[in-house]
């Protein structure tokens, strides 16, 4: 029997749910093959070009190159890996006029270099709703310099999310109650609001997540909810990411979802300390699963848990 399986009902919990979403750059694999076509046996949804070095599927999305230009790079320091970089996100140190993007080098959706772009016209400010051109993966969007058009199921639609600041060593949020939160990999630092799961605090619009969709997600930031394809993101429904379920909920792993038929399904959070037997009311084995393990909660959310089958 493997480490996992031999865990306690107090500590399974944030290890297994950690580990389902291994990087948001997965996530929209996912949902991209439920739009678009699905997934052929070599990893590619069917009709793309071509798939990142994760083994992540491309969306056959095509570069603008007209609307980009490509700068001297002599002297830029660059936060991501790859033969195409040629600027920092969090310096955004591109020629006067342009702006450092994440963007995919062989046409694919999920981000694997940077390089600079002309800024639009009457770009969309940071918390705005914007626009992508050629797929999530061309780097062109709408968006003002220093943000992302965040548009994790690649519907061309999204909002502007603010990248992180401070150094490639150190990225940094300028508020308080934001928090610089890791996407893809090679990672793309972003700026999210801070939340409680239990309260759910967050604009219309957004549900408070996981800030991590990796081992150790220490927190809970305010994401744009993006539910499945005719899913309403309720108990037992299917997500593929950690912003997948409605407000409220979270998605895990189906072992830990009584009757879930699906890859992961959502699943409500839960007080310890208030009314932790409501998991019961959704089915007689779910427990309120404590979302740390003992002694290791972050501040502030030492009663949050999660309705699971302890395993």
């Amino acid at each position: 029997m493997g480490e996992e399986e031999s865990m306690s009902s107090r500590s399974w919990m944030p290890r297994r749910l950690a580990l389902l979403v291994a990087g948001a750059a997965w996530v929209s694999v996912s949902a991209a093959a439920c739009q678009g076509g699905g997934v052929d046996d070599s990893g590619e949804s069917e009709g793309s070009s071509s798939s990142t070095s994760s083994g992540s599927s491309g969306t056959g999305a095509e570069t603008v190159d007209a609307t980009t230009t490509e700068p001297e790079t002599t002297g830029m320091k660059t936060d991501l890996p790859g033969m195409g970089n040629q600027c920092s996100l969090i310096l955004q140190d591109c020629p006067q006029g342009q702006k450092c993007v994440p963007w995919n080098e062989s046409g694919g959706i999920f981000p694997d270099g940077v390089r600079c772009v002309d800024e639009p016209s009457n770009a969309d400010l940071i918390g705005e709703e914007c626009m992508v051109t050629g797929g999530f993966g061309s780097g062109i969007d709408t968006c003002v310099k220093g943000a992302l058009c965040f548009d994790l199921d690649n519907d061309a639609q999204g909002s502007c999310i603010e990248f992180c600041g401070g150094t490639p060593e150190k990225p940094t949020c300028g508020e308080p109650n934001e928090k610089c939160t890791v996407f893809f990999d090679p990672p793309v630092h972003l700026c999210f609001v801070k939340c409680d799961p239990l309260i759910q605090d967050c604009p219309i619009g957004q549900g408070c997540y996981m800030d991590e969709g990796m081992i150790g997600s220490e927190g809970f930031v305010c994401m744009p909810t993006v539910l499945s394809p005719n899913e309403d993101g309720d108990y037992r429904d299917l997500c593929y990411n950690q912003a997948g379920c409605a407000p409220g909920f979270a998605c895990i792993y189906p072992e830990n979802v009584p009757g879930c038929p699906y890859e992961y399904c959502c699943s409500p959070w839960c007080n310890l300390a208030d009314n932790p037997e409501i998991c019961g009311t959704l089915d007689a084995k779910m427990e309120c699963i404590p979302w740390y393990p003992d002694g290791m909660a972050t501040p502030g959310y030492e009663d949050v848990g999660i309705c699971g089958l302890p395993l």
